[in-house]
């Protein structure tokens, strides 16, 4: 979206791009070791389930949480279904304990979900009767396997980049609405656009006074002005 004419616009669509360089996640930051299946073949590569296809906004608005973390715990399979305790790093989506345990079903089918203790996953998984249920349909896989920043940023990342902007605020003649700006965007979790534009499925989004930034809202929220 282009500024009005005579406004001043922050550009602060480096932050965000900086976040989308560091993804997926070198190995060598989270080591992963050969897993095997239940035949005691080693698996090399995923599994091309018919599932695949979902986009990460599908991934996003099918789970109650979507977040990162270390597999602590997994239970022998019990009547077709294994329980899985993690320790809880970034959050995506929602509200997650620090130690959360989901389940997964276990058919042995090759696209049943594999966990190995004290190893990293990206998680998506959503209540049903009681427990938190995940799958690879879902889009749970090894975190250096997946791609984190096409999620956006993380909860504690989304914080510390409010703190700058709002720094970057302070001190001009149009700190008034860049604030309220802002605020605005902080009250929709949203992210300021990128220097190519917002993602597909999303528009851009401001303030209509000197100063505003500028973010990405989904196409049918009707808070858009």
């Amino acid at each position: 979206m282009l500024p009005v004419e005579g406004e001043t616009v922050v550009d602060v669509s480096h932050e965000w791009n900086a976040h989308l360089s560091s993804s997926p996640i070198p190995a060598s930051i989270y080591p992963v070791t050969n897993i095997k299946h239940s035949t005691g073949a080693t698996l090399t590569e995923e599994p091309n389930c018919a599932c695949d296809s979902l986009t990460p906004q599908e991934k996003l608005d099918q789970s109650t949480y979507a977040f990162t973390g270390i597999v602590s715990g997994v239970s022998k399979p019990k009547k077709g279904v294994k329980a899985i305790v993690l320790d809880v790093d970034e959050i995506f989506k929602g509200s997650p304990k620090p130690e959360i345990k989901v389940t997964t079903a276990v058919t042995g089918d090759p696209c049943d979900l594999s966990f190995e203790e004290g190893q990293p996953y990206l998680v998506f998984a959503h209540w049903e009767w009681g427990n938190f249920v995940t799958s690879r349909c879902m889009g749970t896989k090894l975190l250096p396997k997946a791609r984190t920043a096409e999620l956006g940023p993380s909860e504690a990342l989304k914080e510390k980049l409010y703190i700058r902007l709002r720094n970057a605020c302070m001190g001009r003649s149009d700190t008034p609405c860049c604030l309220a700006s802002l605020k605005a965007m902080r009250a929709g979790y949203f992210v300021p656009e990128p220097e190519d534009g917002c993602p597909s499925g999303s528009i851009p989004d401001r303030l209509h006074c000197a100063g505003s930034y500028t973010w990405c809202i989904p196409v049918l929220d009707k808070g858009h002005r």
